[in-house]
């Protein structure tokens, strides 16, 4: 049986833009098929995968691209909250609460150990999973972050926030790969 591994094309080549392509694995210590997670510091469920021999992180060419069969490259790894080196471990069904959008509303108070989250996905599964110390989701106006709030009560925003009431939670289910509700 042959084990197959993500590989630098052109062996441990450091040129940015180079493919990332199949390979049998390789054992020995100076290989490029070794790879780390990294973790952000600014959303709880955002990773990046970065090669450990050439230090550059998977990503699609172009910015943000999503056309289907695209090759991956690797690429200097990007630190900003938007750039596209930053997947996310979502799974295809999960239990979520129903939300619904207010815009020019915000809800009141932070849920302690949540800082805020990049994508409306990740914060309304993290209020889903906190149960009844979580109220909704508030999206700043100034930066776009997501922030889990405790607070039921929507205020009015003079500064562009939207907010989403999570609602009934009992038999709600959401496909991530069809970004709806099933």
């Amino acid at each position: 049986k042959q084990w197959y591994q993500r590989r630098v094309r052109g062996y441990q080549s450091s040129y940015p833009n180079t493919n990332l392509n199949m390979w049998t694995c390789q054992y020995n210590m100076g290989t490029d098929q070794k790879w780390e997670v990294e973790w952000s510091k600014f959303d709880d469920c955002a990773f990046r995968l970065k090669n450990k021999d050439t230090h550059m992180c998977i990503d699609a060419p172009g910015w943000s691209s999503n056309r289907p069969g695209i090759n991956l490259i690797q690429y200097p790894c990007e630190d900003d909250q938007g750039s596209d080196h930053w997947f996310y471990f979502i799974p295809t069904q999960d239990r979520m609460c129903n939300y619904k959008a207010y815009s020019n509303k915000y809800l009141s108070g932070n849920v302690s150990g949540h800082g805020y989250y990049a994508s409306l996905a990740s914060a309304q599964q993290a209020c889903s999973r906190l149960g009844a110390k979580c109220g909704g989701v508030t999206r700043s106006g100034y930066h776009g972050l997501h922030y889990v709030r405790s607070g039921t009560s929507l205020k009015y925003s003079s500064s562009g926030e939207t907010s989403w009431l999570k609602g009934d939670c009992s038999d709600a289910h959401y496909n991530y790969f069809e970004q709806e509700f099933m």
